[in-house]
């Protein structure tokens, strides 16, 4: 005779005396196996440890915060870079960089071009501009020789050494090449293109090297495209690219306000 079978259904109370049974059968096994349970590890900390591990992380998260806020606030100052990249002057605290766009149309226009008295007003607003002194420290820090330089006396009596800013004298290479450019109309005015031809011709030519030598010196690796301005297909260069310069008003304000007069008997440079 067949044997017949019905499902059991276990009532959920019945579950746990035998789950109690289960985990009191695996503390008897790991304490016969000599293993400590996870939770009797734990409870047998210190508390110490515990508030020492919290200080160890809060540490660390102040750490890591701290150098973010440095890495964000942190920036080099105009001062700084200029102390770091430039040789020594005194007008360095005048430094501010910005980024400027050249303005170099195909054909050359603007104040600074041709000839006449407002271009020549604008030119003398950017290079006319009178010497300043320095000590005689400063002179050494230059890596020149006082003893070998032009001593003065400022109106208030301190001793010191005359000095020029080179953009100034860059400027004025510039300007001269400009004026020989229209010999027909500055020679007759007088000035440095009236010289006789010798003295003239070394003028320029010094004013050209000069030029050069600070072309190369400063190295521009700014890159500048081609486009077609007068849409027939000849490509020209398009020059109106950014620049990092050193904004020039506020070198030119510097030294005008350190200007110090000429002496009667100090010679033109």
């Amino acid at each position: 005779m067949g044997k017949s079978y019905r499902s059991v259904t276990l009532d959920p109370l019945d579950e746990e005396p035998f789950l109690a049974k289960e985990e009191g059968l695996d503390e008897k096994w790991t304490e016969a196996r000599g293993i400590e349970s996870i939770p009797d590890r734990l409870r047998r900390l210190s508390p110490h440890w515990a508030w020492l591990c919290h200080a160890v992380l809060l540490s660390i998260s102040l750490t890591f915060f701290a150098l973010s806020f440095c890495t964000k606030t942190s920036k080099i100052t105009d001062s700084d870079y200029t102390k770091k990249y430039s040789a020594w002057s005194p007008a360095a605290s005048a430094v501010k960089y910005e980024t400027q766009h050249f303005d170099l149309p195909p054909i050359a226009e603007g104040p600074f071009i041709g000839k006449g008295d407002d271009v020549d007003a604008r030119w003398d607003e950017i290079s006319a501009i009178g010497d300043t002194m320095i000590s005689r420290e400063e002179m050494i820090n230059l890596g020149l020789d006082p003893d070998s330089s032009l001593a003065i006396t400022d109106p208030n009596g301190k001793p010191g050494y005359r000095v020029a800013v080179e953009v100034f004298h860059q400027l004025h290479c510039l300007n001269l090449l400009r004026q020989n450019v229209y010999k027909d109309y500055y020679a007759p005015l007088g000035g440095d293109t009236s010289a006789p031809p010798p003295d003239l011709t070394g003028h320029l030519d010094h004013c050209i090297d000069a030029l050069r030598q600070f072309v190369m010196c400063q190295g521009d690796i700014g890159v500048f495209s081609f486009h077609f301005p007068f849409n027939d297909g000849d490509p020209w260069p398009n020059y109106s690219t950014p620049h990092t310069c050193r904004n020039f008003d506020s070198i030119r304000q510097w030294a005008v306000d350190h200007t110090v007069p000429r002496g009667p008997d100090e010679p033109e440079h």
